[in-house]
């Protein structure tokens, strides 16, 4: 009996993307990363979806002191905040290509803990909350069918 499910997770199918992203440009500008960042980043986009990645299961995995990954973020606002905007990110992205979809399921889906968690994360970023850029998505598809 297979137990996996039928389509990839949402932040797998956006994975492409999220590594274009404006965050991941930021720190990965002009090539000079530290190969470390490189790879925990990498590693934060395979775990985006699971609201434990932090700082603690990113040492674990790596090997890494908590001041190692924090020096390696430091200059780019910490790594709560990469991993914060680059949730924001996927669900802005997945909101813009199914508008139809539930903010709860969202919120769950790309790695936050809890609504408030996100509305903040999202406003912070967008400067409007989810359920107004999913109305704005929902009124720009509606607006392409008439047309």
């Amino acid at each position: 009996m297979n137990l996996e499910p039928a389509t990839p997770s949402l932040v797998a199918s956006l994975a492409a993307d999220l590594r274009r992203s404006n965050a991941r440009a930021r720190i990965t500008r002009n090539g000079t990363a530290d190969p470390r960042l490189l790879r925990i980043l990498d590693y934060i986009d395979d775990h985006l979806g699971e609201s434990e990645l932090g700082e603690q299961m990113i040492c674990e995995a790596f090997g890494m002191s908590r001041s190692t990954v924090y020096r390696l973020f430091q200059a780019h606002g910490g790594v709560a905040r990469y991993i914060r905007e680059c949730r924001a990110w996927l669900a802005h992205r997945h909101l813009a290509r199914d508008p139809g979809c539930r903010l709860t399921w969202l919120l769950y889906e790309v790695g936050f803990a809890s609504e408030r968690q996100f509305q903040r994360a999202f406003l912070a970023q967008f400067g409007m909350s989810p359920a107004d850029w999913r109305l704005a998505c929902r009124q720009r598809a509606r607006g392409a069918l008439l047309s």
